[in-house]
């Protein structure tokens, strides 16, 4: 090959190979550079022609390039650098490569400089390096536990959440078998099993899946964990990633909530019980009843002559039978409201009249009591007589059984917002503040008074019910030792 197609073969690989070219004096002006080079960094050959090398070095790096250039020129020897190009706009161009000295007459005259791009590759390494951080980051400030293990069964990564929720540091667990750490002994027999089973078949029942399962405390104490387990293949290597969190407080609310639905389905059907219990023996004692009391009615109409104690006792007999199927009643009617079958058929009629009329009746067997009626609200209203009959009844009874020693019930009736109020005061013993919102549930009864005087604490609670079901409201006001006043307030009839 003569010297001219030499010389041609020299710029042509000069010009046209892939790496980044450069000449430059020892005073850092640029003496030549290839197309490459140009073409990288954006740039016309007379645009840097003469200029120095550092207009084109990112300023971060100039320094060490400089002492590599120093360096090279001493020494005579190839080094291997790297450094940064900042190109015409701006765009950061990183290269690594050799660089040199050559001399004339044992005399250093520049420096030549072969380097590749390595952009591309710095980035990617960059973005990577960014990842990790952030992974990091995320596996060091995860909420749940991370714990990693290999295809060995051991740990080789354990968070700080790790660490709180089982109580063992990273420094005791790391390299030691999981199934020697966290794993309850009734369950590690069925882990190394599974990882058996995964690694020669690739198939894993619990890998992606949520379960509840019980883990183990440092202290040896056993909890509740939810557990999501995924696999990664790095190469030839298994790692297996785990998701824990402790929920053991959810577990012993989820406990505590179904405990309690037992004893309340346990109670409803005790309360079930009862009521038909109620129900049946109710319905069984009114036949008997209404017998006996027929019998000693019979007795009565033919006992004219016999003697006055017979009569007596006679009248006894149907005074507590009166009793008895009261109590019989009210039985029924409880069982009639827990059914939902306590129905009322109203009739429109004059309030007042009406409470007249019963007031009058109650007067007769009332006797220890005057009932004194001062207010007489004339207004229309739909009721069922017999109902609210035996609501006024019971209010009157319980009046007169619990002011012993007084003789008046004070009866008023009133218009107020389209409702007809109707209020019984008495003037006995009263009722504690603190029993007042009790006084209408079911069987209930003031424990001091429940001492003195008889009854199972029902009437009221009828009374409650068929004063709902006519659209009123019933409720009642005392003061201790000086009486109570008990309301009812019916819808007026428009």
């Amino acid at each position: 090959m003569n010297e001219v197609n030499f010389e041609n073969h020299f710029k042509d690989l000069f010009h046209n190979t892939t790496d980044l070219i450069q000449f430059v004096k020892i005073d850092g002006n640029i003496e030549l550079v290839n197309d490459t080079w140009l073409s990288i960094l954006e740039y016309e050959l007379h645009e840097v022609i003469g200029r120095s090398i550092y207009d084109f070095i990112h300023p971060d790096y100039a320094g060490i390039h400089k002492e590599n250039s120093h360096t090279v020129i001493l020494t005579m020897q190839t080094l291997n650098v790297e450094t940064v190009f900042i190109s015409k706009y701006g765009k950061t161009v990183f290269v690594e490569g050799n660089l040199n000295a050559f001399a004339h007459s044992d005399k250093a005259v520049y420096t030549r400089a072969v380097f590749k791009d390595i952009t591309e590759r710095r980035l990617a390494e960059k973005k990577l390096a960014e990842s990790e951080r952030r992974l990091n980051i995320l596996f060091k400030r995860a909420p749940d536990a991370v714990v990693i293990i290999n295809e060995h069964q051991k740990i080789i990564e354990w968070n700080p959440k790790a660490e709180t929720i089982f109580g063992f540091t990273a420094g005791e667990v790391l390299g030691k078998l999981l199934s020697d750490t966290i794993i309850p002994v009734n369950y590690r027999e069925a882990h190394k099993n599974g990882m058996m089973h995964f690694l020669r078949t690739g198939e894993g029942p619990v890998l992606n899946k949520t379960i509840e399962i019980t883990a183990l405390h440092k202290t040896g104490r056993e909890f509740y964990i939810n557990l999501s387990i995924s696999s990664v293949k790095i190469e030839t290597e298994w790692l297996f990633i785990a998701f824990l969190s402790d929920i053991s407080e959810r577990k012993k609310t989820e406990e505590a909530l179904i405990r309690k639905e037992a004893e309340l389905i346990q109670a409803k059907s005790l309360e079930q019980q009862k009521n038909e219990f109620l129900s049946i023996a109710s319905h069984e004692l009114k036949t008997p009843l209404t017998t006996i009391k027929a019998y000693t009615q019979v007795a009565l109409a033919c006992c004219a002559d016999t003697p006055d104690k017979v009569t007596e006792y006679l009248k006894k007999v149907d005074e507590f039978s009166n009793k008895l199927n009261s109590l019989v009643t009210e039985l029924l009617d409880i069982s009639r409201i827990d059914a939902g079958k306590l129905k009322i058929t109203t009739k429109r009629i004059d309030m007042s009249v009406f409470l007249e009329d019963i007031l009058s009746s109650l007067q007769y067997i009332t006797s220890n009591h005057t009932i004194i009626f001062n207010e007489k609200a004339h207004a229309l209203v739909n009721i069922d007589q017999l109902r609210l009959e035996q609501v006024i009844s019971n209010i009157i009874d319980n009046a007169s059984k619990y002011s012993p020693g007084k003789n008046e019930i004070v009866v008023t009736s009133q218009i107020k917002n389209d409702q007809v109020i109707t209020s019984f005061k008495d003037f006995g013993i009263g009722i504690p503040e603190q029993n007042l919102p009790k006084i209408f549930n079911r069987f209930y009864r003031v424990n001091e008074a429940s001492m003195q005087f008889s009854g199972l604490g029902i009437g009221l609670f009828i009374s409650s019910e068929i004063v709902k079901q006519h659209g009123g409201e019933i409720w009642v006001e005392s003061e201790l030792n000086k009486g109570s006043t008990f309301y009812f307030s019916l819808p007026i009839v428009q």
